[in-house]
């Protein structure tokens, strides 16, 4: 039964090596094109490490004992059904010939969610991959692999909406007299002097009374 459970550990590794390296090649072929969203070449940029460490996981997951490959099979079946989901954005997203990378973008993510824009998938998929490496298959990474993986959760989690329209936050500072009006994108505005109050929606500006 170990054997078995250990077979099918190291073959789910191999087939999230397989859907991340597909994913690499497909923009490897169209990575100068023009009109590609930032994201996606970051993305892009860690696909590398991804492979490198799941390529160590695979060796060291033959020596696992039952157990431990039982706790491997839900990280992995859910890794590979992010690398998956990436895969499938870049194959309907990415074009060498033409720079409306952002019209396709948006309608994949019609299909698969905004859940599915890259940047959330390649922070969840580094995160799995940060399990393994660091608590399930310890020493699967070197310490540089584990600081560049840290760094790149960092830069994922933190990188702006690859969706433009997405609504986002406001910060304006206004010092001295005279009014102060912002409008960001659709809505009504209601501007007026006074004291200024935040709200969340539409905002309605008044005279100090």
């Amino acid at each position: 039964m170990s054997g078995a459970e250990v077979g099918f550990v190291v073959s789910l590794i191999s087939g999230v090596i397989t859907v991340i390296e597909a994913t690499k090649k497909i923009y490897d072929a169209a990575k100068d094109a023009k009109g590609q969203p930032e994201a996606f070449r970051q993305v892009a940029a860690r696909l590398r490490l991804v492979i490198e460490i799941l390529h160590r996981a695979e060796e060291k997951a033959q020596a696992l004992d039952e157990v431990a490959a039982e706790a491997l099979e839900p990280i992995l079946e859910l890794c590979k059904a992010k690398a998956e989901n990436l895969k499938k954005i870049f194959q309907k997203v990415i074009r060498k010939d033409d720079d409306k990378w952002y019209d396709r973008y948006k309608k994949a993510l019609g299909t698969l969610g905004k859940e599915s824009r890259v940047e959330c998938l390649m922070e969840g998929i580094l995160r799995d991959i940060q399990v393994i490496a660091c608590k399930e298959l310890t020493g699967t990474a070197t310490a540089t692999q584990v600081k560049e993986l840290e760094e790149a959760i960092k830069e994922m989690n933190e990188m702006p909406s690859s969706l433009q329209e997405e609504t986002r936050g406001v910060t304006q500072h206004h010092h001295g007299s005279g009014n102060n009006n912002v409008n960001i994108g659709e809505g009504p505005q209601h501007n007026g002097t006074g004291d200024i109050i935040f709200v969340r929606g539409d905002g309605y500006f008044g005279s100090k009374r």
